[in-house]
């Protein structure tokens, strides 16, 4: 189980090694490894980007992400508020993430995004 005290950089630049030194500068100031802004200032973009790529559904990179958004939702409570709240909210504010995020999502992370819909609109997509 993923402990939310126990997060660190390793879970981006292990699939992300070129974020290393964002994650550095994300951290200059900080006393410690504060995973809502880490993660949010530096994974949120980079899967925001890969999902409105033509090609996301082949990005072995992005599916690790949501491998590990999977990881995350098993975790105990503050892993799983982390992903609710810094990592998938972000993916309802376009109609392009919303539905590509859910095709890549597994069962356990889709009970997490259920219970957004409970409090967020789903966005409209342009062609609607």
């Amino acid at each position: 189980m993923v402990k939310y005290n126990e997060l660190d950089g390793k879970y981006i630049t292990d699939i992300f090694p070129e974020a290393e030194q964002q994650i550095n500068d994300e951290l200059d100031g900080l006393n410690d490894f504060l995973p809502h802004i880490i993660f949010g200032n530096v994974l949120n973009p980079i899967v925001i980007r890969l999902l409105k790529r033509d090609d996301y559904s082949k990005i072995q990179q992005l599916l690790q992400v949501f491998d590990m958004y999977e990881d995350f939702a098993s975790g105990d409570t503050e892993t799983q508020n982390l992903l609710q709240v810094t990592l998938l909210e972000i993916l309802w504010d376009e109609a392009i993430t919303y539905e590509r995020a859910m095709e890549l999502m597994g069962e356990k992370t889709k009970e997490i995004w259920d219970y957004i819909y409970g409090y967020l609109y789903i966005p409209k997509s342009d062609n609607r």
